[in-house]
């Protein structure tokens, strides 16, 4: 490790780093916490980039003026460098962690200030120690520079020690474990690079020096495990869903499969109601409660086979401009009507309008209602939402008040066919043909418990669709 890895390593590292928080950064572009963490992640890999330059040789022999001086092309470049990472990668690593402690939502006043003061240091740094000579600090001057890994690591302290005390406080809340995750790609790689790089300077242990880069293995195992995380809970606002398909058969086998077997049960159970009709006829008192049975197990088998139908076959959209707020007026009146708990319906006021195709969004909401209102029982709450959080993508969110969903079902509520509900009506297809709406759609579906620990809240991810297709004939109405 004192002579540290060779200068190609050096350029993997850095790309390694960049894809990284690039990728942090596109979970969530909006969020405040990803873009200062991706600018954190920039900042921390000018070391290896550095690194990278000065070793390398690539600008050894140019030269350059400035202000009436001349330098190294490699030597001032090396020198900037080392002075855009120990002065402001630390400062930027604070206002993270006061992003992701809320401290801008809790004290906006405190925060607005915070965050300028806390720059304080590097800017006295640049006028005492320039930034064309910041490479020559620990030769010439090394108390110089243990004042400089002095104020990295207090800073270090200064913004993990909140997060720390965030995850505590919050160690009972549904994003609790969401927090741990993101807290563990960002503090890992800067606490390595805090200690090996300035601590072990303090402590004088010069033959660690290169140590710091062993940061690329810690780096390399955060990026699978960030991948890891991708298609299990996902991370940092991002989840990918695997799907898999009989890639050596034909694509349609099971569609055409499922619609012969409709085909054989619409045949079959039009027989038995013939049947039924005709005994009933004949007028023998003592089969009509037989008859009867034999009648509701019919319309059991229809109503399987009519929504066996609908799942099997691909989703023709007739796409047009819907009101949300009157299609959730619709639905609760259709399904609430007679229930004695309390509708809430919440739309965005200035976008209320989502392109869609009605009938299969009203069919896939009116679903969820139903599961909804039927999990609560008598009395709850059911919330029908439609946020626009960005220019292109809409948030429906139906949640309830009730008993919500055993964690060993949650994996599976959305495969064909399967249900716990011992009722016949329930054959487990609701949930399939919701996410079949939303991949339609080109968006997604997903669940989560309410907020309050209680219930279940569904959330389907749609984008706003407006550059899909024109409005059709329902544009006008809302409908």
């Amino acid at each position: 490790m004192e002579q540290g890895f060779p200068v190609e390593f050096l350029l993997l590292f850095t790309v390694l780093i960049w894809i990284m928080y690039f990728l942090v950064y596109v979970s969530s572009p909006k969020n405040k916490v990803n873009q200062w963490c991706c600018i954190c992640g920039l900042l921390l890999s000018i070391g290896v980039l550095k690194e990278y330059i000065y070793m390398s040789g690539m600008l050894a022999d140019i030269r350059i003026e400035l202000f009436g001086m001349t330098y190294w092309m490699d030597e001032f470049l090396n020198s900037v460098l080392t002075a855009v990472l120990y002065y402001l990668s630390m400062p930027c690593v604070v206002i993270l962690s006061m992003y992701f402690c809320h401290v801008d939502k809790k004290a906006p006043r405190c925060f607005c200030v915070l965050r300028i003061l806390v720059f304080l240091p590097a800017v006295i740094f640049a006028l005492v120690y320039p930034i064309n000579r910041t490479r020559e600090i620990p030769v010439a001057d090394p108390r110089a520079f243990q004042i400089v890994a002095v104020y990295n690591l207090v800073y270090g302290v200064l913004a993990t020690a909140p997060i720390l005390i965030t995850l505590v406080r919050e160690r009972q809340s549904y994003l609790f474990r969401q927090r741990r995750l993101v807290s563990v790609i960002g503090l890992l790689p800067l606490w390595y690079w805090l200690i090996t790089l300035f601590l072990f300077h303090l402590l004088e242990l010069e033959h660690l020096y290169k140590l710091w880069q062993g940061n690329a293995f810690i780096l390399l195992f955060l990026f699978l495990y960030y991948v890891r995380h991708l298609f299990r809970e996902g991370i940092w606002g991002l989840r990918l869903n695997r799907e898999y398909f009989e890639w050596s058969e034909e694509p349609a086998a099971l569609t055409n499969n499922t619609m012969y077997m409709v085909h054989m049960l619409k045949g079959e159970t039009a027989k038995i109601s013939w049947c039924i009709q005709s005994l009933r006829e004949m007028g023998v008192p003592e089969t009509e409660e037989m008859l009867d049975i034999i009648q509701r197990s019919v319309g059991h088998v229809e109503e399987f086979a009519r929504r066996s139908g609908l799942y099997a076959k691909d989703l023709k959209l007739n796409l047009s401009r819907v009101d949300m707020k009157s299609l959730f007026q619709e639905i609760a009146q259709e399904c609430c009507q007679e229930w004695k708990g309390k509708v809430t319906v919440e739309v965005d006021e200035k976008n209320g309008f989502l392109y869609c195709d009605y009938h299969h969004m009203k069919e896939a909401l009116r679903n969820l209602a139903e599961n909804a209102v039927e999990a609560m029982g008598d009395e709850g709450t059911l919330t029908l939402s439609f946020h626009v959080p960005g220019k292109h993508v809409a948030l429906i969110r139906v949640a309830d008040t009730g008993p919500g969903i055993a964690p060993e079902d949650a994996a599976r509520i959305f495969e064909p066919y399967y249900t716990k509900n011992p009722d016949s009506r329930h054959m487990g297809l609701g949930l399939s043909y919701c996410r079949k709406v939303a991949a339609a759609h080109r968006g997604y579906i997903q669940t989560a418990p309410a907020k309050k620990g209680t219930g279940t809240e569904f959330t389907l991810c749609l984008p706003l669709g407006h550059r899909m297709k024109k409005p059709g004939p329902r544009g006008a109405s809302g409908h």
